[in-house]
């Protein structure tokens, strides 16, 4: 059984997982806490502090063996196995999602792709054909979808929320900006680009008043 991990840890250790193997693509079979810190935006020395957390050790001059950290990590954060996903919209935005073969390199599978427009529903996204919403409880007890993500207006938002409770989902990631009204058992993370914006926004406007 793997232990509990504090949420601040699992999202720092998901960023260096994400890092690293970009690294491993491009060729790189060490990395340093500095470089670690440069991509993900987190200090190095809080790098190493997490990284001594969960009995990852590099070498001085040399840093962390890339293979070795990617894989300590992938058993912490339970990586190994693949998750199932229930994709709702078949939108501009549920295509793309669909069409991702990052997803697929990280261990998540887009299984089925939903929609209730006549228009969608038997065409193909990626290399799924979308089915109607109606098929949710089915294809979800059938494939052990725990993962749903909603790319719906968010006009409906709630509602698809609603049928993937009751289908069994426990795991759901919202694409809109409405705030779902879920069980407390329900695990909901909003996935929300404009914040992430916001962000960088507020950094351009100190980095321009500091400069004035």
């Amino acid at each position: 059984m793997r232990a509990t991990l504090q949420p601040g840890l699992t999202n720092r250790l998901t960023k260096y997982f994400r890092t690293t193997q970009q690294l491993i693509e491009e060729g790189r079979d060490a990395v340093s806490s500095k470089e670690l810190g440069e991509f993900t935006g987190i200090n190095p020395v809080q790098v190493r502090r997490d990284l001594n957390a969960i009995g990852f050790s590099g070498t001085r001059g040399v840093g962390y063996q890339a293979y070795d950290l990617v894989e300590a990590v992938r058993n912490i954060l339970g990586l190994r196995q693949t998750y199932n996903i229930a994709l709702v919209g078949a939108g501009n935005l549920g295509s793309a999602i669909a069409a991702s073969t990052i997803l697929p390199k990280r261990g998540f599978v887009i299984h089925d792709v939903f929609d209730n427009d006549p228009g969608k529903v038997g065409r193909t996204v990626g290399n799924i054909v979308v089915k109607h919403l109606d098929e949710l409880d089915k294809s979800v007890a059938e494939a052990d979808e725990i993962i749903g993500i909603i790319a719906t207006p968010a006009s409906s938002a709630q509602d698809v929320a609603g049928l993937m409770v009751n289908a069994g989902i426990r795991v759901i990631l919202n694409y809109t900006d409405v705030l779902l009204h879920v069980p407390q058992d329900i695990d909901v993370h909003r996935i929300d680009p404009t914040a992430q914006l916001m962000h960088t926004l507020y950094y351009l406007t100190q980095v321009g008043e500091a400069a004035s």
